[in-house]
């Protein structure tokens, strides 16, 4: 599926006041915002929410987002899920953000 300039659908209607909690989620336009709005459905979206952005974006631009600004935006449970799902866990950048700094106030 191709990503036109277009609102989220009505489908994320209902997730989309929990994802874009500080804006009006109908003023986001899905091939303009996309970062955002993937750095957003990956964390906090449902598997419904999920699943629409595997069908908008595809798994190659996910996986070009979860390479690039997605490691300064998503904690490392979803970068590491995600890593698992598409085969990102020998990627070098990959493994240095999971093997990166521990809390220094609990280092276990």
């Amino acid at each position: 599926m191709s990503v036109t300039g277009s609102a989220l659908p009505a489908s994320l209607a209902k997730d989309a006041r929990s994802l874009f909690w500080e804006i009006d989620a109908r003023d986001l336009d899905v091939q303009a915002n996309w970062k955002y709005i993937l750095g957003r459905v990956l964390e906090y979206g449902t598997s419904g929410s999920v699943r629409w952005a595997v069908e908008t974006y595809g798994e190659e631009r996910i996986r070009d987002f979860i390479l690039g600004c997605g490691l300064r935006v998503l904690s490392k449970k979803t970068i590491n899920y995600w890593a698992i799902l598409l085969d990102l866990e020998g990627e070098e950048c990959i493994q240095r953000f999971l093997r990166g700094p521990r809390n220094p106030f609990w280092p276990h």
